[in-house]
């Protein structure tokens, strides 16, 4: 085994450049299979029965819920046969050049101090091409027109018109099928194509503060992707396009920040602000024929419709409708909609942790007393608005894409008869189906085991007493915890004494309280590790382990000690040119927290909260003693 006691120099700030490419590969998942194994189209696989206005029979719900029999295995009767009832099946296949998703990704960042190194930042820059993005064809589907929407910019419809029902608008897709044997014959392809693109900056404190933290970042994220429309449609459904990604939120911004509060309370709040995801403007139903519900509306201009209720209905939303839904519509009036040519609200959501500091409230170190509030934001919009008037606070903003609802269809002028929903691009809470909850969690969390210091000194005491090995002499045990596994800043100080730019005075001020640190230092550790050495093969390990203990303690006590006065002999710009790990051994309150060990949440500085600079000058907690190849 090769020991040896933390000795290197902990550099300050710098700017740092790294990137790297990288492909990613999905692997298959069973559940994906599920479709395929159901849809076979054979007697064996689901069977499914499609009935169409009046093809339809009576339901009788209060039957059908005790009496499974009773659920109607055909249409109603005069019907069978007829273009609006169909007992075909529907079948799933994978084609044969179907592959899981890869991604060819790369990124390129940039850290680095700013202002004096009073922040330090990161830039990155992200690039993804998303390979083999999955998409299904239906096979048994006819793209020829049989008529068009004047109405709606040529919108075609690929069934007759007597296939459509004119008091309702349903519609049946028999006559856009190629084979009446099957319903639909949907082929899992993966030949699409998506990219992501984002830059984010992120921005911090570089000192160490053992009383406040925070951070904040911002993303400008670009997300497109290919799509047929199978799944959004305004022509032939077998075509491709590119548009925005259906999850394309533009910008993002996220904090968070920490204080400690008379050493005894920590409260940490960690935010976000998101831009509004898209949303498309769709109908409710089918009105070209292909038997899907994947049509986007057409826009209507009220100075034009033709339908008095519709000219008023989207002269409504433009007037008095959220602000998404006219920004949007009032792009496209007289087109047919874009996909994903909505965007919604910014939404905001956040999460609160309170913690105690167990040294302060009369706990155990080894005990972790905390509580935790997920979704904060929603507990405030309900304290002060009620159930009844809910704004949405803390809630994942979903607006309702529908805009147009069929109520008919005029066979004689090929048109459909519609109607607007005036709740078109809304968010209110009150008619969301899921809410993120506000949950209140109380966690204690007791370390049961023996300490990580306590581990490493009796399986090194252990070694040639009660286990295979060679004892560790006191000139190996002096070298390995001389120092108490506790950095010695002065000494980091002065190996960066150019980079701080230490005026004479200073330097001799942190050498001689260095030397006269390290004297002291040998007069603690010389004694202990003596009689470590010395141990017979039998020994208490407890009595080990507490003499190492009282050792460390003196010397985090001296460096208590010592620390007001380095700190006064630094200017503010020196401090600032700190790393977080030496910075935060001339914290009184991060000493206190390590003193005894790194057990429990005070252990290392984790209550205390420190920020550690995003790699600028390293991290971790108070043990730095490195021991490789051991069992």
């Amino acid at each position: 085994p090769q020991i040896a006691a933390f000795d290197g120099a902990v550099r300050g700030p710098r700017a740092v450049v790294r990137g790297g490419v990288g492909v990613f590969q999905n692997m298959p998942g069973a559940s994906s299979i599920g479709g395929a194994i159901d849809n076979t189209g054979l007697p064996g696989g689901v069977q499914q029965l499609s009935c169409v206005g009046l093809a339809a029979p009576t339901p009788r719900w209060d039957q059908y819920a005790g009496h499974p029999e009773n659920i109607p295995t055909a249409c109603a009767d005069g019907t069978t046969g007829s273009v609006f009832a169909s007992n075909a099946p529907n079948v799933t296949l994978y084609n044969k050049d179907f592959r899981e998703r890869k991604s060819v990704r790369g990124n390129l960042q940039w850290n680095g101090p700013l202002f004096n190194n009073r922040l330090a930042a990161t830039v990155e820059g992200t690039y993804s091409s998303n390979m083999n993005q999955s998409s299904f064809v239906d096979l048994n589907f006819n793209p020829a027109v049989k008529f068009t929407l004047a109405d709606e910019a040529g919108r075609p419809v690929f069934v007759n018109s007597t296939s459509i029902v004119p008091t309702t608008g349903a519609i049946a897709s028999r006559d856009a099928r190629v084979s009446q044997l099957f319903s639909r014959v949907s082929e899992l392809r993966s030949d699409l194509h998506s990219t992501s693109k984002q830059v984010r900056l992120s921005l911090f404190p570089t000192n160490f503060s053992s009383n406040l933290t925070w951070s904040a970042s911002y993303v400008l994220a670009d997300n497109r992707e290919q799509t047929r429309g199978f799944s959004s449609t305004v022509g032939n459904p077998t075509a491709i396009e590119w548009t925005r990604s259906q999850f394309d939120s533009r910008h993002q911004i996220t904090y968070s920040i920490g204080y400690n509060f008379f050493d005894a309370v920590r409260v940490n709040w960690f935010g976000r602000f998101s831009s509004g995801g898209t949303f498309t403007p769709s109908i409710s139903g089918d009105v070209n024929g292909d038997g899907y519900s994947n049509d986007r509306a057409f826009i209507f201009d009220p100075s034009t419709a033709t339908n008095p209720a519709v000219a008023a209905g989207i002269r409504d939303l433009l007037a008095s409708g959220s602000g998404p839904a006219k920004a949007c519509l009032s792009s496209q009036l007289g087109h047919l909609a874009e996909r994903n040519s909505c965007q919604g609200p910014w939404t905001s959501s956040a999460n609160l942790s309170i913690s105690f500091n167990p040294m302060k409230v009369r706990m155990p170190q080894r005990t972790t007393l905390s509580f935790s509030v997920s979704n904060p934001l929603g507990a405030a919009d309900i304290l002060l608005h009620g159930e009844n008037k809910l704004h949405g606070w803390g809630q994942f903003a979903v607006s309702d894409p529908t805009l147009l609802y069929v109520r008919g269809f005029d066979a004689q002028n090929s048109r459909y008869k519609y109607e607007v929903n005036p709740r078109f691009g809304s968010t209110n809470p009150t008619f969301s189906t899921f809410r993120a909850p506000v949950t209140l969690t109380m966690q204690i969390r007791v370390d049961v085991g023996p300490s990580r210091e306590r581990q490493m000194l009796t399986q090194l005491l252990d070694r040639g007493r009660s286990r295979d090995g060679q004892k560790a002499e006191a000139g190996m045990l002096k070298a390995m915890y001389g120092t108490g596994g506790v950095m010695n800043p002065m000494a980091q100080l002065l190996r960066q004494s150019d980079t701080l730019a230490l005026t004479g005075p200073q330097a001799d001020s942190l050498a001689s309280m260095n030397r006269s640190y390290t004297i002291r230092l040998d007069s603690i550790w010389t004694p202990v590790t003596k009689a470590l050495a010395a141990l017979p093969q039998a020994y208490d390990q407890s009595e080990a382990y507490h003499s190492y203990k009282s050792a460390r303690e003196a010397t985090v006590d001296l460096l208590v000690a010592l620390a007001p006065r380095i700190n006064a002999l630094l200017t503010p710009a020196q401090k600032r040119k700190l790393p977080a790990l030496v910075a935060s051994h001339l914290d009184t309150r991060y000493l206190a927290g390590i003193r005894s060990g790194t057990a429990g949440s005070t252990g290392g500085g984790v209550f205390l909260g420190g920020f550690w600079g995003g790699g600028f000058g390293g991290g971790g907690g108070g043990e730095h003693i490195i021991i490789r190849g051991g069992p």
